[in-house]
C-alpha cells in the first residue's frame, strides 16, 4: 500500500511540474544561456581547419559584448494548396492566376497553344514569353503574344494575353471589340482547369521561379517595415484593398488620391504563456493607416502609420497580416 502511495505522489507532482512548464513562456530562455569553455582538440587533430558557420560581427568594437542586431529574415508565405485557377480584370488589363511555379505553367501553356488552333512559332523560357503563329484577323495578319510571370505570392504564376495586329512592319495591340484576349485567356483558364494538378516542371524555365511581386523588408535607416510591390499604382491599390478584405482587416475610410486606408486592426497578445492567451482571450486593437506610395512606373512601397500608444509595435503584424493575403 505505502509502495501504491509512493508511486501515486511521484505522479502528481511530475504532472503538476509538467504543466507548470507549459503554462510558463519560455521564449526568452535563450538569454540565459552562457559561453562554454572551447573544445581541446587531441594534438594529431589540431592542424585541421575549422570553419565558423556563425561568425560574430567583428567590424565595430563598440558593439562587441553588448550585442549587435540581427536583421529579421525574409518572410515567405505559401500560395496554399487548391491549386486555384482564377480570372482577373483590371480596366483594360486582364489575367489568369494560377497556383504553381512559373516553371510548371511554362510546359503547360507550351502544350496549350500546340494543342489549340492558333499553333506554336515561338517559345522564350528565359523571358517567359511565347508567341502563336500569325493568324489572318479581319483581313490583317495578327498573332497571340503571351507572358507568364511570378505572381505576387509565393509559388504562384500569373499569365498574360496580349492580341496584336501588323501594321506597316509595327505590331501594335488590338483595340475595340475585334480584341481577343479575353477569348484566349478564357481558354486558358479551362485549359488550365482540366490539366492535372500534379504536373512536371520545366528546367529551361526555372529562372521565371525568381522575381517574386510582393516582398516583406525593413529598411536599413530606422528599421521599420514595409512590402514592396513591383506592381503599378492602380493594381497596387487594388491588391492591397483585396488583402485587406481576405485578411477580415477592418476598413473604416479610404482616399485613393492620397493612396490610404484607415484600417483597424487587432492582435492577440503575446506576452503571456500560449495555453493562458487560449482562454483569456484578451488583444490589443488598434487604428493605423496603411499607406502605398508609388516610388516609380513599375514599384510601390506599402507603409503602416500609428499615433495611438502601443500600437507601433503591431505595424509588423499588420504588414504581415497583408503581405500573407496579397493575389
Amino acid at each position: 500500500m505505502t509502495i501504491i502511495k509512493t508511486l501515486l505522489t511521484t505522479l502528481v507532482l511530475t504532472l503538476l511540474t509538467s504543466c507548470s512548464y507549459f503554462l510558463t513562456d519560455h521564449k526568452n530562455d535563450y538569454l540565459k544561456e552562457k559561453q562554454t569553455k572551447s573544445i581541446v582538440l587531441p594534438e594529431d587533430q589540431s592542424s585541421r581547419p575549422i570553419v565558423d558557420y556563425f561568425p560574430i560581427n567583428t567590424e565595430n568594437n563598440e558593439q562587441i559584448g553588448s550585442g549587435y542586431e540581427i536583421p529579421m529574415p525574409q518572410q515567405v508565405f505559401s500560395s496554399g494548396t487548391s491549386n486555384e485557377v482564377r480570372m482577373h480584370k483590371l480596366g483594360e488589363l486582364r489575367w489568369v492566376y494560377v497556383e504553381t511555379l512559373p516553371s510548371s505553367a511554362w510546359p503547360v501553356m507550351k502544350d496549350f497553344w500546340i494543342s489549340s488552333n492558333y499553333g506554336l512559332s515561338l517559345s522564350n523560357p528565359n523571358t517567359g514569353i511565347i508567341e502563336s503563329k500569325t493568324i489572318k484577323n479581319l483581313g490583317n495578319n495578327s498573332k497571340f503574344i503571351m507572358k507568364i510571370e511570378h505572381g505576387i505570392r509565393q509559388a504562384s504564376s500569373e499569365v498574360f494575353v496580349s492580341h496584336v495586329v501588323q501594321q506597316n512592319r509595327d505590331w501594335v495591340r488590338v483595340s475595340g471589340e475585334d480584341n481577343l484576349e479575353a477569348k484566349v485567356l478564357r481558354q486558358v483558364l479551362d485549359y488550365f482547369a482540366s490539366s492535372p494538378s500534379s504536373g512536371g516542371t520545366s528546367l529551361v524555365a526555372l529562372n521565371l521561379n525568381y522575381g517574386q511581386k510582393a516582398v516583406l523588408k525593413q529598411s536599413d535607416d530606422n528599421k521599420d517595415s514595409f512590402i514592396e510591390l513591383n506592381l503599378e499604382y492602380a493594381r497596387s491599390w487594388a491588391a492591397v484593398d483585396r488583402a485587406l478584405k481576405e485578411a477580415l482587416i477592418t476598413v473604416n475610410d479610404l482616399d485613393r488620391d492620397q493612396g490610404i486606408f484607415f484600417v483597424e486592426f487587432s492582435k492577440q497578445e503575446e506576452e503571456k504563456g500560449f495555453v493562458r492567451r487560449l482562454f483569456s482571450g484578451e488583444s490589443f486593437r488598434g487604428k493605423y493607416q496603411v499607406i502605398i506610395k508609388e516610388v516609380d512606373e513599375n514599384t510601390c512601397m506599402v507603409t503602416i502609420v500609428s499615433d495611438e500608444e502601443g500600437s507601433k509595435l503591431y505595424e509588423r503584424d499588420l504588414l504581415s497580416e497583408i503581405n500573407q493575403s496579397l493575389s
